[in-house]
Parts: structure tokens; sequence; C-alpha cells
């Protein structure tokens, strides 16, 4: 397809999606021929459900953070874990990296969107966006977004990396360790984009695992820790 054509279809797709999202007739989204969703946590490599390609890449404009509450996935009631969310950046020249996930077909579509409706918004105050998707391989793609609002009640707002990293170390919920997935997003950033810096995320998998090593030197070490604690 010449890329005139492209960009004139991809602009009637976002403004399609976006008059939906508005009307907030969701289901009406598995009516479309296709659909391109982002994720930039642990769908990158655990979607769980079914779609017909996947790329690397990344949207502008935003920042990932941890920022978001968790009870239900890594963490606990009372003892929430951290998990990424999406900050937007009023200079526009922040990026997200992550995979954009095509899906075909009212099936494909209405199956994907059900599990993320479930997963991404169990707490509600997410928001759903479309954005334009960059990646080596096509001309921007206009994708499907969830990120955090503060009307969310596990909305943290801004929180130091000391903070979060203590958080993440001790955290666990019925998915797993907080740490678990704070490392794999890390170790699939690396793998899949080796040359793309993330102060935030590689700071605080850095702490993280120093924090752990403390730990683990404490638990190995009790009298040690009585003595310091005299």
């Amino acid at each position: 397809m010449e890329p005139v054509i492209l960009e004139k279809r991809n602009m009637v797709i976002a403004k399609r999606i976006n008059e939906l999202i508005r009307l907030s007739q969701f289901d009406a989204l598995a009516n479309l021929e296709e659909l391109w969703v982002f994720g930039y946590g642990s769908l990158v490599w655990l979607p769980n459900f079914c779609f017909s390609d996947k790329i690397v890449g990344k949207i502008l404009g935003y920042r990932r953070r941890f920022y978001q509450g968790n009870t239900t996935h890594r963490g606990r009631p009372g003892r929430p874990g951290r998990v990424a969310t999406l900050m937007k950046d009023q200079t526009g020249r922040s990026e997200t990296y992550g995979c954009a996930y095509k899906l075909s077909g009212r099936e494909q579509i209405a199956a994907a969107l059900e599990h993320l409706n479930m997963r991404e918004s169990t707490l509600g105050g997410y928001s759903l966006s479309v954005e334009d998707f960059h990646s080596a391989e096509f001309a921007p793609i206009p994708a499907l977004v969830y990120t955090a609002t503060p009307e969310n009640d596990q909305f943290t707002g801004e929180q130091s990396i000391e903070e979060l990293s203590d958080i993440i170390a001790n955290a666990s919920g019925p998915t797993g360790s907080n740490v678990e997935y704070l490392f794999r997003l890390a170790e699939w950033q690396r793998e899949f984009l080796p040359f793309v810096e993330d102060d935030h995320l590689y700071e605080l998998t850095r702490l993280t695992k120093t924090k752990l090593a403390r730990m683990e030197r404490e638990k190995n070490n009790p009298r040690r820790m009585v003595r310091n604690g005299n």
C-alpha cells in the first residue's frame, strides 16, 4: 500500500476508535477489521490472548513509571505491589517502548478486549486512548493504549526510586512476586532493545537487586542483625 494511502487509512481508523471510546461503545471495537493494542508492562512477555502479529516499537509523549499500586496480581490488600503505568509528558519528547499486538477479526478482538478489560480495569480508573505506534518495520500504526489515571484508587502518584525498590522487593501476589514483574520487564527490554536507555526502569532494577542482596545477608546473619540493633 502506498505510504500516503496508508497514512490516510490509519487516520480514519484512529478517528473511528477515538469516537467509539468517546461514546463508551467499547463492544463496537470488535466490529473493526483489525485493532492494534500497545503493551508496555507484563503484556510484552505474557499477553495471554491470541493475536495475529506482534511488533516491537514505541509510543511518543509518555514516560513509563511504577506509580500504580496492585493488589490483584503482584501484591495483596494492605500490601500492594507496584506495576507500570504511563505518565503523559507535556514536552512530547519522552518515549516508551513495548509491543503492539495486531488483533484480526471479531472473535480475536472481542476475546482480547474481554481479557484486557478484566485484567487492566479490575480496579477501575483506567483510561483508553489511541496513540501512534512507531516501529522499524511499518509506518506509524494507531494503537489502543491503557493507562491508569489519578481516579484509580491505587494510583500512587510520583514516588522515589528508593521507596519503589523497597515496596517491590517485599511485595507478592497471586500472579507471583513483584520482583519477577520488574526483572522480566527489564530483561525483555535489554534483550529486544539493547541500545535503548531507560533510567527509571534500570535504576529501579539495580536498586531492587541491592535491596534483595541485603535482605538475604540479613536473613543468613540474624545474630549480626541483633547486634546492630543493640
